[in-house]
């Protein structure tokens, strides 16, 4: 193997890895700086009672150089010492890699995006998987759990949960407990938070836009965000494909063999004014432009215009960042009346039902 692809190899190994693992968690919690004043003003045999974290990935965790086999003894010994650990994340390794890497070579060039879009495309499917099992709510710690203080430069202290003081946690930007013997123990999981940026990604079925034919494949993604628990905004994009054979004597497919697909971006808005428990109804629009495309024994056509969607949809919080999507509208797409493919000229009325979930 050459030289300049043992980087990128490395790369894609590690996170293969990680994505065939339990979704990249790690096995701290993150405790924010707020939690922390609300703490330190706690007597200090009630801290641990009830503390709200966040688990961390392997990718932003703050004791990824800790070994999981610490005993007490080794705690004890981290403890006492009281120093800064601030951890550079830096590998001489990776020096001697570099220096391998030929900027101008084709072959590193192809060999990194070839990794850059493999660890893409499978993170879009697995991170739901991830969010899914994220832990984000409240534990109970003992007294004399140990804990990693944090400031805004990375500079890191330890110290426990009953020695935590004012002047401890003046200025930190967050703490983080590691729990590699279990010793937290969950309590509870946040509610569903929507607040912030949020994924979309769902498939479902459509009619299709011929006779014939059963129903159309549809997919449908967004990416966006929400300013308010109950309304946000995505930039989103959806297909649909079907296919109508006629099987001529010998099997094969005939002369009157029909495929059609269409394909829109747009702008959508939702909001979500109905809750109950677990359940939340809301309704949906979608504003933009669509192409439609269709091939049969006539030929090809095509059409482009405007597209607009209504519809509703229905959520079931899973967990405090994902939530399974069940949305049934109907889209106004464009159409063409030359062809049997596609019904009648200008636009055509497109229902659909998908199913996906939102990662928030």
């Amino acid at each position: 193997m050459s030289s300049s692809l043992r980087p990128y190899v490395r790369t894609a190994v590690h996170v293969s890895a990680c994505l065939l693992s339990s979704g990249c968690l790690s096995q701290s919690y993150e405790v924010s700086a707020p939690e922390l004043q609300r703490l330190v003003e706690l007597a200090p045999e009630a801290r641990g009672e009830r503390v709200r974290v966040t688990q961390q990935t392997v990718f932003a965790s703050d004791t990824s150089d800790l070994s999981p086999e610490l005993d007490a003894a080794d705690w004890a010994l981290l403890l006492a010492s009281d120093v800064n650990t601030h951890h550079h994340w830096h590998d001489e390794e990776d020096d001697d890699d570099e220096d391998d890497i030929e900027p101008d070579s084709a072959e590193a060039a192809v060999a990194a995006a070839v990794v850059v879009l493999a660890a893409a495309t499978t993170a879009a499917v697995t991170i739901g998987v991830t969010e899914g099992v994220r832990f984000d709510g409240w534990v109970s710690a003992r007294p004399d759990q140990p804990l990693l203080l944090v400031d805004p430069s990375g500079e890191r202290r330890w110290t426990r949960l009953a020695e935590l003081t004012p002047e401890l946690v003046y200025g930190v930007d967050r703490a983080v407990f590691p729990d590699f013997a279990d010793d937290l123990s969950r309590l509870e999981r946040h509610p569903l938070d929507r607040t912030g940026f949020v994924y979309q990604l769902e498939l479902g079925a459509e009619p299709a836009p011929f006779e014939g034919a059963a129903l159309a494949f549809a997919a449908r993604g967004g990416l966006g965000y929400m300013p308010d628990q109950h309304y946000g905004f995505l930039l989103g994009a959806a297909f649909a494909s079907a296919g109508s054979d006629e099987a001529g004597s010998n099997g094969r497919l005939g002369v009157d063999t029909t495929l059609s697909v269409d394909y829109r971006v747009f702008l959508q808005a939702e909001a979500w004014p109905v809750s109950a428990g677990r359940f939340h109804l809301g309704p949906y629009a979608e504003l933009g432009h669509a192409w439609v495309r269709a091939d049969d024994p006539r030929g090809t056509r095509s059409a482009d215009a405007w597209m607009l969607a209504l519809g509703a949809a229905l959520q079931i919080d899973w967990t405090t960042r994902l939530a399974l999507t069940l949305r049934a509208g109907a889209a106004w797409l464009p159409s063409d009346d030359s062809s049997t493919a596609l019904a009648s000229h200008g636009h055509r009325l497109a229902p659909s039902v998908t199913l996906g979930f939102s990662i928030y």
